[in-house]
């Protein structure tokens, strides 16, 4: 787990970048996530910007968000619970994807790192996307990929339960504290194993 003083660094970090690259400092203030920073400048960006700016932009921004994407990825350790999970599902001949707010370079690290690439058939990263979550442009790619027009989405943070709803699909939120979130969503649990049984139960 990363430290909040860390997170918060690097949130700072984030705003200062973006500032850098040319996003006029009032279009993020009040912003305190840096998905919803990046989202925010992504539409000031394309409506500013030249399409050569922007791509410069875009650039610049990927390879910064590399950095500390790679960093995270190399200190990131998996629950014990993960493959156990993954291999029912599989069994259960669930398809199954991840959409994720990372690189794909640092997404195909963590599978490598972690032998979970035979669970997925599906990656769709941040770089495959106009708009990080909590738009649900990543789990409509997603879906259409998988040829699923039903689906659910696992995850741990508001953004996920918002994208979920948006995009139409039920939301299972696991957080390790057992603590319940008070966002709006559709299933909590506080162990992985807890999915396909939550799955089963609805009927889906």
């Amino acid at each position: 787990r990363v430290s909040p003083e860390i997170l918060l660094q690097e949130r700072e970090r984030v705003r200062e970048k973006l500032i850098h690259l040319g996003v006029p400092r009032d279009v993020l203030i009040g912003i305190t996530r840096h998905t919803l920073m990046r989202n925010k400048a992504f539409d000031w960006v394309d409506t500013n910007m030249s399409q050569k700016e922007s791509l410069q932009f875009y650039a610049n921004l990927d390879s910064f968000m590399r950095g500390i994407e790679m960093w995270a990825a190399k200190h990131h350790e998996l629950f014990p619970d993960t493959i156990e999970t993954l291999s029912i599902l599989a069994y259960k001949g669930m398809k199954m994807g991840i959409v994720t707010n990372t690189s794909r370079e640092a997404a195909t690290y963590l599978l490598k790192k972690h032998s979970l690439a035979r669970f997925f058939a599906v990656v769709v990263a941040r770089n495959d996307v106009k708009r990080l979550k909590p738009c649900s442009e990543m789990i409509q790619v997603a879906m259409e990929q998988l040829g699923q027009l039903v689906g659910w989405l696992v995850g741990d943070s508001v953004f996920d339960a918002i994208a979920a709803k948006d995009a139409g699909i039920p939301s299972i939120i696991v957080r390790r504290n057992g603590v319940k979130p008070t966002f709006d969503h559709d299933y909590f649990t506080s162990s992985l194993r807890a999915i396909a049984s939550i799955i089963k139960k609805t009927g889906s």
